[in-house]
């Protein structure tokens, strides 16, 4: 036999290591294919990249220098980056799964990395051009179980089918009866009588979406990097110091000079964000877009949202990733902290997302400007502030900056002009050949000068929407209160029609013209590793568009446009915009209420609802003037801001509520890392009653809170120097006066929004701890957490105490209610005592994206009886079943205090008619609890209103239900592309009848 203490001598993970290691740099030395990829224009890239264990058991790097690789042991210091597997068998999946499956390991902890996570990128796609047979297989296997786990899908007991959904869309209410004044030319404001079948251009254009696999861009990426490597980033090319603004608008100018103009066939707006006419994915190097790297050669066969990617795109980036690997805000935080503990955090995943990482785009424009001066208008202002006394040589050249970027959009509108021209002298069709020569016209126009018509104000509004997101990252900017922008020039053209016929002809126009627009806002998905998916499944650019409320005077705001823009939600049932829409229970019709709730059954899951009264509470401790306030509008998914005069960066900090839970459980140890994160609080056997605990678990989360505002206030400080941003400034109110840069402070009004996650999770397990550790006595909290660390597998009678002998959130317990608002109260005022990097103070809001499912399933079980591994509920949720009682549900949440929610909420309700359940009679019922939970002082609700079995049908049957959209936590997704946690976590949900 042989000697098994040899063998293990012999075959030790370092000595395995050393040999797999040996051999990928032996290969990458030797194989053309991958050894061309270690060098760039600037030439070789020089790097180390450590692999070890946490155990110790192998520490070695591989050591890049002049296109040759060798092997180390020990890491050397100042390793550039270092992957820290958590066992032998992590180490082992690092070369045999995919470099998706990768990202996955660091999701899941089982890989840490430390240092410049670019290196690790570029790493993995070499190790994945060597491996790629083996990575072949494990995808393949992976494949198959995922395909087995459908199969064995049980057939759905379906009351509504996917044809019964498509009936919805067929049938419609009329309005009974106006009751909006400002509504001035709809005889039946419901538009009831247009179907999509009567638009046949937008049905093609419709179809093309849904079928689109969004492609792969490098026209930005090459297009900045291109600019700077002729004329320099940190300094010019004779070496003096670039002013960050004045740079940027040069850059970006550049950028738009370059882009390609395209005219999608049967569009009747020019121009899209990427070269691709239907569905593209820009790529941003200065901030996220080297993630993408180690899947250039897999990301067009991932499981879930593939992007094609060509092979010019592939070399592209490959060429241009490198000039940014120091030069991304996350890398220059990394230099910028002296305590890396804010960053490293972050980059567990476990506890918080800061999403300046990406960009700092969650705020609404003042497109009211663009639209009523042009870029002409805008211009002259700048000369006349440039004209003006006392201006520093840093605001003259910020204003420099800002007027560079008009001439880039007014370049970028003149080749649109050129493209339509071009493309009617060719167009076969007589009335394609007449709209695109109109067409020419607008571009040669807009947004040069001040629009005239609805048509020059959607092209103006596109045309600066592109130039927006060539500047920032695309997620998050926001349309505003597009039906108020859009209302003058309806009415204008409304004008101009001398008959009854007339009007109507146009109605169809407008429904057409906007629909094209909106189709052309799904013309590009955000970039995002296959890790994005478990994060941010299946989230579109989330481009909020607010309608209703009232206005800045604080009468009903309700017009014609509020109602084509719903009928227009209704027809398309697309996933974004996101479209949210304000309601005033004092000011608002019943009318609209209705038409609001019969958008939503028809589409299923859209439009957001928002209480204008529990708003303006919330921001009431601003200090806003009035009529601020009452024009706010809704950002990214929900939150408040004002429009076109505050710089909210709604979406700043993304909180794991839940992470400081069980710090606190652990004396400050986070289970899933298993090393310690925050300060000592103490174990279970310390804690002398219910507010010693509370306590540990405020002091818990005050140290998360405290290190995610250093690190957003260090990424908001970056982007000021390296990524400012001209053009959204200029579309700012105070950024030209003050001759300052939204980045750096220049809006009238400055804030930084955060969302908390697991809010009746928390509120559950602390309650369960008060009840039944504290005030009852039964079971010491040791024994508890005991019975929490085995997941009850031992002690299910523990768990019964908890199910039974428990109130929850959302059960109509006044003791839940109380701790609940206790618990938002506490996040609320220790958010305030922060300042952000603009000088203003953090917002505190409670939705979550899709972070419930993900900081789920990184999470433990829980003193509330949740399992490892299950979502949190979507926003601040009630649990599922903590109450059978559809009032309980709504009530506890409409009685949380709003003014611990500035930063506003996500409350996911789903509602399941009957099967053949009169349409009058659902309407009816969803405005009658609408209305309800408006009057109990609710803040926002959103319906999912489909049943779970359908649901399920879907998983099973993706084919059937292309354009399923479902509310995930504040945005709509299409149900078949979210991963399968997710799609569990819906069906889950609380689902509600129609009993009104």
């Amino acid at each position: 036999m042989p000697d098994c203490s040899l063998l293990h001598r012999v075959f030790t993970p370092d000595r395995l290591t050393r040999w797999v290691l040996t051999g990928l740099a032996l290969a990458f030395r030797v194989m053309p294919h991958v050894r061309n990829k270690l060098k760039s224009p600037e030439g070789w890239m020089d790097f180390s990249v450590g692999v070890s264990t946490e155990n110790g058991s192998v520490a070695q790097a591989l050591v890049f220098n002049n296109g040759r690789c060798r092997v180390v042991s020990p890491i050397p210091e100042g390793a550039d980056a270092c992957l820290t597997a958590r066992d032998e068998k992590s180490l082992a999946d690092l070369v045999l799964l995919p470099p998706s499956e990768v990202m996955v390991m660091m999701l899941r902890n089982r890989i840490r990395t430390s240092g410049n996570l670019a290196y690790i990128q570029l790493v993995n796609r070499l190790v994945a051009l060597l491996a790629s047979p083996l990575q072949g297989r494990a995808r393949k296997k992976a494949s198959a179980l995922a395909r087995m786990s459908l199969t064995d899908t049980p057939p759905a007991d379906r009351p509504e089918n996917h044809a019964g959904l498509a009936r919805r869309a067929r049938h419609h209410l009329r309005a009974v009866a106006k009751g909006d004044p400002g509504v001035r030319h709809l005889q039946d404001p419901y538009l009831s009588h247009w179907n999509l079948d009567d638009f046949p251009r937008i049905e093609a254009l419709l179809s093309r979406h849904l079928n689109a696999r969004p492609r792969i861009c490098p026209e930005r990426a090459a297009a900045l990097t291109a600019w700077h490597r002729k004329n320099g980033y940190e300094t010019r090319p004779d070496g003096t110091a670039w002013h960050p603004v004045e740079r940027q608008g040069l850059a970006l100018a550049h950028v738009l000079k370059s882009k390609k103009p395209v005219i999608q066939a049967e569009q009747l707006l020019a121009g899209t964000t990427t070269s691709d006419p239907v569905c593209g994915v820009a790529i941003y190097p200065d901030t996220h877009g080297t993630s993408i790297w180690s899947e250039l050669d897999t990301v067009h066969r991932r499981e879930l949202n593939p992007y094609d990617i060509s092979p010019s795109t592939k070399k592209a980036l490959h060429d241009l990733f490198p000039f940014w690997i120091h030069r991304n805000v996350r890398e220059q935080a990394r230099n910028r902290l002296k305590d890396l503990t804010p960053l490293e955090i972050d980059e567990k995943w476990v506890a918080y997302f800061c999403w300046k990482s990406v960009g700092v785009s969650h705020t609404a424009p003042d497109f009211p400007a663009i639209l009523s001066l042009g870029t002409t208008g805008l211009r002259t202002k700048i000369k006349e502030r440039q004209g003006g006394p006392g201006l520093t040589q840093g605001q003259s050249r910020t204003l420099s900056g800002m007027s560079h970027m008009l001439d880039g959009l007014d370049a970028y509108a003149n080749a649109l002009c050129q493209e339509a021209e071009e493309c009617a002298a060719k167009a076969p069709n007589p009335a394609r050949k007449k709209e695109l020569t109109h067409l020419a016209r607008v571009c040669a126009r807009v947004p040069r000068h001040p629009a005239t018509t609805l048509h020059e104000a959607l092209q103006s509004l596109w045309t600066t929407w592109i130039a927006l997101n060539m500047e920032n990252t695309d997620t998050g900017l926001s349309m505003g209160r597009l039906d108020r922008l859009l209302q003058p020039f309806f009415l204008s053209d409304m004008a101009r029609c001398t008959s009854r016929e007339e009007r109507d002809a146009f109605i169809k126009v407008a429904l057409e013209l906007c629909c094209a627009f909106f189709l052309r806002l799904t013309d590009h998905m955000p970039m995002s590793p296959d890790i994005g998916n478990h994060l941010f499944g299946g989230s579109p650019p989330d481009q909020a568009v607010t309608l209703g409320g009232v206005t800045p005077r604080g009468e009903d705001g309700v017009c014609d446009m509020t109602y084509i823009l719903l009928k227009v939600t209704e027809m398309l049932s697309i996933h974004d915009p996101n479209v949210n829409a304000r309601i005033h229970p004092e000011k608002n019709s019943a009318t609209y209420i209705k038409r609001l709730c019969e958008v939503n059954y028809t589409t299923g899951a859209t439009p957001s609802l928002h209480n204008d009264l529990a708003v303006a509470a919330s921001l009431a401790k601003h200090g806003y003037p009035e009529e601020h306030a009452n024009d706010w509008c809704a950002i990214g998914c929900v939150e408040p801001t004002l429009t076109g005069r505050h710089a909210g960066h709604t979406g700043s900090i993304l909180m794991n509520l839940v992470a400081g839970l069980e710090m606190a459980l652990n004396n400050g140890v986070h289970p899933l890392i298993g090393t310690r994160l925050g300060p000592r609080t103490g174990t279970p056997e310390h804690f002398s009653d219910f507010e010693a605990f509370f306590n540990a678990w405020k002091t818990q989360q005050r140290f998360l809170i405290q290190h995610a505002v250093t690190l957003n206030n260090t990424y908001a400080a970056l982007h000021a120097e390296m990524r400012p941003t001209p053009l959204l400034s200029l579309l700012m109110d105070g950024c030209l006066d003050a001759a300052t840069d939204i980045t750096q402070g220049g809006a009238r009004y400055n804030s930084s929004g955060t969302s908390n996650i697991g809010l009746a999770d928390v509120t559950d397990s602390l309650l369960a701890v008060k009840k039944l550790v504290f005030d009852d006595k039964r079971i010491p909290l040791a024994t508890f957490k005991e019975a929490v660390d085995t997941q009850f597998a031992q002690t299910p009678h523990i768990r019964e105490l908890v199910c039974n002998h428990v109130p929850l959130f959302g059960s109509g317990s006044k003791e839940a209610l109380s701790l609940c608002n206790e618990i938002t109260h506490f996040l609320s005022t220790t958010y305030h005592d922060f300042t952000n990097h603009r000088g203003g103070p953090y917002t505190c809001g409670f939705w979550s994206m899709s972070q419930h499912v993900a900081y789920g399933a990184l999470s433990g079980t829980l003193p509330s009886g949740r399992l490892a591994g299950k979502a949190f509920t979507p926003g601040l949720t009630p649990e599922p079943h903590a109450s059978a009682n559809y009032l309980d549900f709504i009530s506890d949440v409409a009685r949380l205090n709003p003014v611990h929610m500035d930063n506003n909420i996500a409350f996911n309700v789903k509602l399941v008619p009957k099967p053949g359940e009169n349409r009058q009679k659902i309407v009816d019922t969803m405005a009658a609890y609408v209305t309800a939970y408006l009057g109990m002082g609710g803040m926002q609700m959103q319906f999912n209103v489909v049943d779970s079995r359908t649901l399920k049908d879907a998983m099973a049957h993706p084919e059937h239900y292309p354009n399923l959209i479902v509310r995930i936590s504040g945005y709509n997704a299409y149900f078949v592309r979210l991963n399968h946690a997710q799609q569990i976590e819906l069906i889950e949900r609380a689902e509600y009848g129609m009993t009104g």
